[in-house]
């Protein structure tokens, strides 16, 4: 299969400031997508056309480039309209895409899981939908209608109906999801354990991460690509004083990421307000670090998630020549430095989540008769098991719980103990 050649293009107008590293992204958004940067090409101009974005000139110097690359495809970097993409098209003879529709399909052939297929296609008829608008007056204009309603203008309201029949089908199954999950939720409340959330500009390496801290043979899809991974995944991770905690790998973030996706995966990023603690994952090889770090925080803030405690982690320490400028100068922001691949800093990350925990799992202690011992198994299960020591035919278990956890455990054990009078 022959590899497509791309154009990769970004527009600003002169007196904007031009993002540093928004073509670099590009570049590696089409390499996710398997196509091949032949040529990067930065634009400024004073204004932007509404026929084609930029000016004549601007576009016989791009054919010319285009040809003199075998160039097969033209990304811009920000949303065009339909009918720029046309216009474009016809004057350059490319195809045309901007890079809304490009993460787009990058997302459509990453989803696994059915909810994250249905949550991209429901982006995708969003972004079709807009590109809708306007084409029936264009369709009437070829005819020399004025003021009529002829076939085109039907036909574009046609389609319009079909899309949003379509899209009210997606929500409503997406809403039973949505359902289930907040069943699952409040199962994971009623066996209470340390909720956390592994978040961070994508290809930082949070999936990785969760494949280190995990115990089991179990392993996570991780890639070194945009978007590797996009459906949220939970796994239970022992900690190092005993018991275990929840860590979920989130979908990473990016700039710019189209309005259609951040509505389609909000409710699967809800679950990041629910944590107990966020693991911000920094990539520290790359060079945009500090961009990539209000972008996520600005994400997370919309999503109501500024007051949950953080721990910031930098990762790929084995990827940087100079990590003692990078502690010196990231003192203020709790830092901790790992190595995911090699599994590098991971007992000081973990410890530092458990010390996270103290303001809501507090120490709480207490005493069993052997006879009772099987509840130990509810104690392991949905509390942060520190110690157990057997002596005098009783079992004295410290452990850490929320108020709530540790109310319902002296329930249970009241009942036990009328349980045993009764007998």
């Amino acid at each position: 299969m022959k590899k497509i050649n791309a154009l990769l293009i970004s527009v600003r107008l002169k007196k904007d400031r031009v993002r540093k590293n928004s073509l670099e992204e590009l570049r590696r958004l089409a390499e996710t997508a398997a196509i091949n940067t032949v040529e990067e090409i930065n634009i400024n101009v004073q204004s932007y056309s509404s026929a084609t974005l930029i000016g004549s000139g601007k576009i016989d110097e791009i054919k010319k480039l285009a040809a003199a690359s075998n160039a097969d495809m033209a990304i811009f970097d920000d949303d065009i309209s339909p009918t720029q993409e046309r216009n474009l098209e016809k004057r350059l003879d490319l195809r045309i895409i901007d890079r809304t529709y490009l993460i787009l399909e990058i997302f459509s052939s990453r989803a696994q899981t059915y909810e994250g297929k249905l949550q991209v296609e429901l982006a995708k008829l969003s972004y079709k939908l807009t590109r809708l608008s306007g084409k029936g007056r264009q369709l009437e204009q070829q005819r020399g209608l004025i003021g009529a309603r002829g076939p085109g203008e039907r036909k574009l309201e046609f389609e319009k109906r079909i899309i949003r029949k379509k899209t009210n089908q997606l929500k409503k199954e997406l809403a039973g999801i949505k359902k289930g999950r907040l069943i699952r939720r409040e199962s994971r409340s009623a066996l209470p354990m340390p909720q956390i959330s592994i978040v961070g500009y994508t290809n930082a390496g949070k999936s990785t991460l969760l494949d280190a801290l995990i115990s089991s043979d179990y392993e996570v899809y991780a890639d070194d690509k945009l978007f590797a991974t996009l459906d949220t995944l939970t796994k239970r991770v022992k900690l190092p004083s005993g018991g275990h905690a929840l860590f979920t790998d989130t979908v990473g973030f990016i700039q710019n990421l189209p309005h259609s996706l951040i509505a389609a995966f909000r409710a699967t990023m809800e679950e990041i307000s629910q944590s107990d603690l966020v693991l911000h994952v920094h990539d520290l090889s790359s060079p945009f670090m500090a961009e990539q770090h209000i972008e996520v925080e600005k994400t997370l803030d919309e999503l109501k998630a500024k007051n949950i405690p953080r721990i910031n982690v930098y990762n790929k320490i084995d990827a940087t020549d100079d990590l003692k400028k990078y502690k010196t100068a990231l003192l203020g922001f709790t830092p901790v430095f790992i190595s995911a691949a090699k599994k590098t800093g991971l007992k000081e990350l973990l410890k530092k989540a458990e010390e996270e925990f103290k303001g809501k799992w507090k120490p709480r202690e207490i005493e069993l008769p052997l006879a009772n011992a099987g509840f130990m198994k509810e104690i392991y299960l949905s509390c942060v098991a520190v110690k157990t020591v057997f002596k005098n035919k009783k079992i004295k278990i410290s452990f850490k719980a929320t108020d709530e956890n540790h109310k319902r455990i002296k329930l249970k054990m009241k009942n036990l103990k009328k349980q045993a009078l009764m007998l």
